[in-house]
């Protein structure tokens, strides 16, 4: 019985994923690199579409992908500048753009 809801929430979290990567490649590609929007788009989908669905296939359990997203969030933060001098974005500044867009009061 375990087994077969942790299918339904990765399905779940897989989707979620895959369209906040999708988002975040569409609306940061072009300023990041010389890819086009849609293509940044498919990139990053696909892999948050990867890292969500296995994410919470491999915890089984909502609360414990919760926990999974908030730690993913810590480290991404401690790290900011290394993965900014990695990749030319830094995460924080990133999601809080997102958050802004979404009309959140960040």
């Amino acid at each position: 019985m375990a087994y077969a809801s942790g299918i339904r929430i990765s399905s779940v979290a897989g989707i979620i994923g895959a369209g906040v990567g999708g988002y975040i490649g569409f609306t940061q590609a072009a300023d990041v690199s010389n890819l086009s929007p849609v293509a940044g788009s498919l990139i990053l989908g696909a892999i948050g579409f990867v890292a969500g669905s296995a994410g919470a296939f491999i915890l089984k359990s909502l609360m414990q992908f919760v926990i999974y997203i908030i730690l993913f969030g810590i480290v991404a933060y401690v790290f900011q500048n290394q993965i900014e001098a990695m990749t030319g974005i830094n995460p924080v500044d990133a999601t809080i753009h997102v958050l802004r867009d979404w009309g959140l009061p960040v």
